[in-house]
């Protein structure tokens, strides 16, 4: 299966020394860990989206998440486009359980997934707190940019007026890869 190939990829160009899904902060890149943020601090909202990467190799892979946050907890479905769940996951009062439907590669941790939606979505100031001193995260209008030591991690654009925004898209320039991330029409 086409998309399987993915994960091994972004898991191991954004994760560099990710740890299991339980524990310890979410590595973005070497050297920036992410402490995920309570869902209590974000946006309410459900959204189904498209998730289609860019790899360096110039291949395109597809993922549909459905998206909630309650205020309680957050959650995510990711699915291939034909349906098939590959896992859920759910962060509630810090801690993170994972439903795995089909292996995921070991060096993938699923959190990436909610860090890129607190990214998006989340408040700044909130976001902040879950970063180490030597990271900042700038947000000029719809754009907002992660860098360490001035390098940029990641940028994240955005369209739209509020979460969950009508496309975000992902650049990360260290590894060549982005993301169109679509939210589908009800």
């Amino acid at each position: 299966m086409k998309l399987l190939r993915l994960w091994p990829l972004l898991a191991l160009s954004l994760l560099a020394a990710c740890r299991p899904p339980s524990s310890g902060p979410l590595w973005l890149s070497r050297g920036v860990p992410f402490e995920l943020r309570a869902p209590a601090n974000g946006p309410r909202f459900f959204s189904s989206q498209e998730v289609v990467f860019h790899l360096p190799d110039g291949h395109e892979e597809q993922l549909i998440t459905s998206v909630e946050n309650d205020g309680e907890h957050l959650s995510i479905v990711a699915s291939t486009p034909m349906g098939l769940t590959l896992f859920t996951l759910q962060l509630k009062a810090g801690k993170v359980t994972v439903d795995e439907r089909v292996p995921l590669p070991k060096v993938f941790d699923p959190r990436l997934l909610p860090a890129l939606v607190q990214l998006s979505d989340w408040p700044l100031e909130d976001l902040r707190r879950g970063l180490r001193a030597d990271a900042s995260l700038e947000d000029e209008g719809n754009v907002r940019t992660l860098r360490r030591k001035g390098k940029v991690i990641l940028t994240l654009k955005r369209e739209g007026t509020a979460p969950p925004y009508r496309k975000n898209v992902l650049e990360i320039p260290s590894v060549s890869v982005s993301a169109v991330i679509t939210t589908l029409e009800d």
